[in-house]
């Protein structure tokens, strides 16, 4: 077999069969074909699924068939879909004349422009010609179908009607035969089934074992030598199927051949699957878009159900309707009919559990993910459902909220599958405290894509749990926190109310028996009777229960059931108090914002912090500041409490001043604890120093709950409040974003410690942290320094952050961005995406993730170093916490991060060293840019400041570093004329890069 290594790959892929030699099989079908012939049948219809090899049976025919009595003319349909009829005709004249080697001095070929004056030239002038030079010979005219890309799903609507002028020529001329090749749609062989009268069709179907063991060995015989098992693999993977088994088998020879082994085994072929998907990516998106949405769907399901069986080692898959509503789809006629349908195609087998190829099975589960695919169902009366949600919106605005849930649910009706309805339907459920609709709802959002509705459902599991703590409802309150934390198992929120509930419940369990003591002394003694008792509804269930405890028999005693009176403006809704359609729906925006009058940590226990709140409330500040004095003890990390001590003495003085510091509180309490910290520190320097003029600093804290929506409503509620000179926040781009328009109409000075995107600018904007084009000319240049040509860059499109940084990199970096990876792509394969990358000589990973996606970039770098990849890291501030260093472990030694302020910076270790000693530990940078954001406006206050003075005077703000965290503190634009400072992750902790100079 040495010789072989000369020769040319004899397996044909991408083009018919022309070659007697190289065809193999359907020997049923020719008989059929010749039989059909012979019986002067005059137009027969062959059809099977694309590249089943329909074109390469067309071309055979004349070898097999080799009859005195037939001439054939094989006629490509292909590219002809948008023709004229005129245009076809003479393409097709030229097809015959070529064929039968007519010369122009036998025959004249009617032109198009002849043929679109007078179309009968072609049959009653150019045909009967033909059939003269014929003599007794009859002529067969086979046609491949028309292309697949189309508009329109009707055939016989292609080439002006080629079908319906072909069966009125079939009724004059006797010497024509027809045989055509459909392969799009069931619904194009109906079609022409109907036109022709019902004549008789065949299948072009999959080959069987033996034959597709001779199209594996026969081509290669004396080249490649096949084992028993590496054919049965190859068989396993193609059910027979002569394209895919071809390109399998192509691709294993060019494997052998630079391997220069010959003899191909079952792991060989397992070893070549995702090259030859890869080499018949057209075929088989043919498969793909041949299929109306339903059947996509549906087929997508049953390849989801294969690998969930493979996975569970499960004999048979899951049936994939129930799989689909599993997801979350309402199963409709129309998918229930797209199985059948499936099957008549020759996709699925008669189980409808299967898909018939593997290969394609496989190919379906890497592009056509289920959780990507029943998106597609929203498509279905895509045209009225967005008019409705336009209806919806205008409602909204107008604070129509029952509206609003009508034309929700009018668009669900619709269509049942239009998923992105649901997550807006089950929040206005929410808004009027219909909580068992809202929570049916956001969980079936929730099974169609959980990323996306994880937060809003659990948002929505404890508003309804609290709402049964509010009505005492204690052991049915319960249940909603516990479906909480098994969602996520360490969310505080929840853990703390149960912990709540378990105490209250314990609480009342011991006042009932204490009270049924006291009932049982007075039945002795006759001072009360069961039957008086049992009228006294609002004591029934505490003595039963305390009876019940005590051990008395209570057989007598008659329970009875009451409902429990709901709140004013409330009614009965499912069971549950909710409010009435048109009744005015509490506000509690205002339990976003405390001065000290709650807490917005729940998930923190503190009594004294309670305590202080308490007193806080009532105006008694003297206790308020004992109290929270006693808070800061139990937890000095806590800067809340240490907060609501300051502003506590503040009021006991009076005519604070007031800034307020927006922060996402529980949603991203981290974050939050990091701000508070910066703005704590200063107010506390401010106050311990005798404020300004008599007058202290009171910090206003609000929760926006890292949610847009929220962040304007806390925005408004700053600007009304004529007290707020100034505002800090908010954690994130996007709801700065969000608020910001707000804050500009009513001239409210904003200072953002921690957002970078270039979008956020105006007058009254300014900010302490370097801007995203800061950040991403840092690391940009750091690549270009690091000879890093090539690099990968990874950021999610959908968050302002990560998209603004992503785009100063690109902007500053010289080098060539081979690929940008976005992670909101739900069927990213990171391993495939990093592998492939090694090819392209990659040498760097660019890392911009927003919060939620830092855990999928840490497996990125991990992935990167568990496949020994090589390749550099370098990322965005949001990487910079323990968390990246816990839990990327080794991976992401050598990361290289862009932070705005770093604590063992020699310019930082001044500020970092007094934080330490306040707080207890080290501090992040968000607390070092919220402390420069506070002494910003400190430093802007006068003896009569107003929101107004305190803009003029913060463009001129120049600090020094003593005063600030570390830098000098200038604005220009509103920017903070710093750089940002790169750090390195060296043996498991971050450390300064170039000594951390900017």
């Amino acid at each position: 077999m040495n010789n072989s290594t000369a020769r040319r790959n004899p397996y044909i892929i991408g083009r018919s069969i022309y070659e007697p030699e190289k065809f193999f099989g359907r020997d049923n079908l020719f008989k059929f074909i010749e039989d059909c012939l012979n019986s002067n049948t005059r137009i027969l219809l062959l059809h099977g699924q694309r590249r089943i090899g329909t074109s390469s049976v067309l071309q055979q025919i004349p070898h097999k068939l080799a009859e005195n009595k037939f001439v054939f003319i094989n006629f490509d349909l292909q590219g002809h879909s948008q023709s004229s009829l005129s245009e076809i005709l003479h393409k097709l004249s030229e097809a015959i004349a070529e064929t039968l080697e007519l010369k122009s001095d036998i025959i004249s070929l009617p032109s198009q422009e002849e043929l679109e004056n007078h179309l009968d030239i072609f049959s009653n002038n150019f045909l009967p010609r033909v059939y003269q030079i014929l003599g007794d010979r009859n002529l067969v005219i086979l046609l491949d179908e028309f292309d697949v890309i189309s508009s329109d799903d009707n055939i016989l609507n292609h080439g002006n009607n080629f079908f319906r002028y072909l069966q009125s020529l079939l009724d004059q001329q006797e010497k024509l035969f027809i045989i055509p090749v459909v392969g799009r749609t069931q619904h194009d062989l109906q079609n022409l089934v109907d036109l022709f009268n019902t004549p008789p069709y065949q299948k072009v179907d999959l080959l069987d074992e033996i034959t597709t063991k001779q199209l594996i060995t026969k081509p290669a015989q004396g080249m490649l030598e096949y084992e028993e098992d590496a054919i049965r693999a190859i068989f396993e993977l193609s059910s027979g199927h002569p394209y895919f088994t071809q390109a399998i088998c192509f691709n294993l020879f060019l494997q052998a051949k630079i391997a220069k082994i010959w003899k191909v085994t079952r792991s060989d072929v397992e070893g070549i699957v995702d090259k030859t998907i890869e080499s018949v990516e057209p075929g088989l998106v043919g498969f793909w878009y041949g299929l109306s949405v339903d059947e996509k769907v549906v087929f997508s399901a049953v390849a989801e159900g294969q690998k969930i069986a493979i996975e569970q080692s499960k004999s048979f898959p899951e049936d994939p309707l129930i799989l689909l509503n599993k997801y979350g789809v309402i199963i409709t006629i129309e998918l229930r009919e797209a199985a059948k349908k499936l099957i008549a195609s020759g996709f699925l087998d008669e189980t409808e559990h299967r898909v018939k190829i593997e290969l394609v099975r496989r190919w379906l589960v890497e592009n056509h993910p289920l959780k990507k695919a029943i998106w597609r169902l929203e498509k279905f009366r895509e045209e009225e459902i967005n008019r409705i949600s336009e209806e919806a919106i205008k409602l909204h605005q107008d604070g129509k909220n029952q509206n609003v849930i009508d034309a929700y649910e009018e668009i669900l009706k619709l269509n049942p599958n239009h998923f992105s309805t649901l997550a807006a339907l089950a929040e206005k459920y929410l808004e009027i405290y219909n909580f068992k609709k809202s929570l049916e709802i956001y969980e079936r959002a929730y099974q169609i894509d959980y990323i996306r509705n994880k937060e809003g459902f659990l948002l929505a599991l404890e508003a309804y749990g609290n709402n049964l703590i509010k009505q005492r409802k204690f052991i049915e309150a319960k249940a909603p926190f516990q479906k909480v934390l098994k969602i996520e198992a360490d969310r505080e929120s929840a853990k703390y109310k149960l912990r709540e509930i378990e105490a209250e419940i314990e609480q009342q369990e011991k006042l009932e028996k204490q009270q049924a003591q006291i009932y049982q002394q007075q039945l002795k003694e006759g001072l009360v009777t069961i039957e008086s008792l049992q009228n006294q509804k609002a004591l029934i269930r505490p003595v039963i229960l305390g009876l019940i405890l005590l051990g008395i028999s209570i057989g007598s005693i008659v329970v009875y059931r009451f409902s429990t009176s709901c709140d004013e403006g409330q009614q009965k809704v499912d069971g549950s108090c909710g409010y009435k359609q048109n009744s005015l729906i509490p506000n509690n925006i205002q339990n976003n914002i405390s001065r000290g009058d709650r807490t917005l940590f729940f998930s923190i226990p503190n009594t004294y912090r309670d305590q202080g709140i308490e007193a806080f409330k009532q105006g008694n500040y003297p206790q308020a500041i004992e109290l929270f004095q006693q808070a800061i003890t139990a937890n000095r990390s806590d800067p809340e409490v240490r907060i609501y001590y300051n502003n506590a003495i503040a009021r006991q003085r009076g005519n604070p001043f007031t800034l307020a510091v927006v922060v996402p509180a529980e949603n991203g309490r981290d974050r939050s604890l990091e701000i508070l910290r910066g703005v704590a520190q200063s107010q506390e320097q401010f106050n311990a120093n005798g404020g300004r003029d008599n007058r202290l600093l009171e910090i206003v804290i609000a929760n926006d709950g890292d949610d847009p929506k929220q962040a304007q409503q806390i925005a408004q509620q700053l600007a009304n409040d004529k007290s707020v000179l100034g505002v800090i926040g908010h954690g994130s781009s996007t709801t700065t974003k969000a608020a910001f328009n707000i804050y500009e109409q009513t001239d409210i000075p904003v200072i953002s410690p921690t957002s970078t995107a270039n979008t956020l600018q105006g007058k009254d904007f300014f900010r302490t942290t370097p801007s995203d084009a800061a950040s991403g000319e840092k690391l940009a240049k750091y690549a270009i320094d690091s000879r890093l040509n090539k690099v990968i860059v990874v950021y999610n499109s959908d968050n302002s952050y990560s998209k603004t940084l992503m785009e100063e990199f690109r902007i500053n970096f010289k080098g060539q961005i081979i690929s940008l990876i976005d992670l909101n792509n739900e069927t990213l394969n990171i391993e495939q995406e990093l592998k492939d990358s090694a090819s392209k000589q990659v040498q760097g990973i660019v890392l911009f993730p927003s919060v939620q996606y830092t855990a999928t970039t840490l497996d990125i770098a991990k992935a990167n170093a568990d496949n020994k990849l090589g390749l550099k890291l370098l990322g965005g501030d949001t990487l910079y916490n323990q968390k990246t260093l816990q839990d990327g472990g080794n991976a992401v030694e050598g990361l290289v991060v862009a932070v705005p302020w770093f604590r063992d910076a020699p310019q930082a270790k001044s500020f970092s060293q007094a934080a330490r000693r306040l707080w207890g530990g080290d501090i992040s940078w968000r607390t070092a840019t919220s402390y420069d954001a506070a002494q910003a406006f400190i430093n802007s206050l006068s003896a009569q400041p107003s929101r107004e003075t305190i803009l003029q005077k913060l463009p001129q703000t120049n600090l020094s570093a003593k005063l600030t965290s570390g830098n000098e503190l200038k604005f220009q634009k509103g920017e903070h004329q710093s750089e940002a400072v790169l750090v390195k992750v060296e043996s498991g902790k971050f450390t300064c890069l170039n000594k951390c100079l900017p």
